[in-house]
């Protein structure tokens, strides 16, 4: 989808069974050691409980335009970024008084789970800059390779809400939406996997 897009995940920081164990002890029991199924992973991910903020991933765009990493430093919630300098002074590149928004840089981000959820819900949406989706959805296909249910609970804000919450709606989610039935619209779990189905 995104193939001019290159994406590296530098660490890949999820343990379930810990995440888990921190679900256990807030409600004073033990967690054994079994995996948790796909059903618990993505019915906590629709809770968005404290614990998935112990699983963290890191990422490293080598190239993305400077006025599109500043996008994602926005985001300040549980997620740390590393933008390169254009100092001349610094760097063999040319000075950036002559330079454009548009400019290359490398940038590195971590990420917990809560964070990267957070993110999706703003830069998935079609009324984000256009260059900005492409690089998160590249982000996300990354992040599919290693867990399909974080991928999964990655939507954009109006499937979360059942509804577009923007000042003026782009109509994706009433055209995607127009043929679901109407138990598909009004239940959460059943809303994520129309939208990653028709993804």
């Amino acid at each position: 989808m995104n193939d001019d897009i290159k994406v590296k995940i530098t660490d890949f920081n999820i343990n379930w069974l810990k995440i888990k164990s921190a679900c256990m002890t807030t409600i004073s029991k033990e967690c054994g050691n079994k995996e948790p199924s796909t059903e618990w992973k993505r019915r906590l991910l629709l809770a968005e409980h404290s614990p998935i903020r112990r699983g963290t991933i890191s990422w490293k765009f080598d190239e993305i335009p400077y006025c599109i990493s500043t996008h994602f430093v926005r985001h300040h919630e549980g997620v740390e970024k590393w933008i390169g300098t254009s100092r001349a002074d610094r760097t063999e590149i040319k000075d950036r008084s002559k330079r454009t928004q548009m400019d290359m840089v490398p940038m590195e981000m971590e990420a917990n789970i809560q964070a990267i959820i957070n993110i999706s819900r703003k830069r998935l949406c079609n009324c984000a800059d256009k260059t900005t989706i492409k690089y998160w959805k590249a982000v996300l296909e990354a992040i599919k390779q290693y867990d399909e249910d974080i991928y999964w609970a990655s939507v954009p804000e109006c499937i979360r809400c059942g509804g577009c919450p923007e000042f003026h709606s782009c109509g994706y989610y009433e055209n995607l939406m127009k043929d679901a039935s109407m138990e598909t619209q009004l239940t959460l779990t059943k809303r994520y996997d129309f939208y990653n189905e028709n993804r």
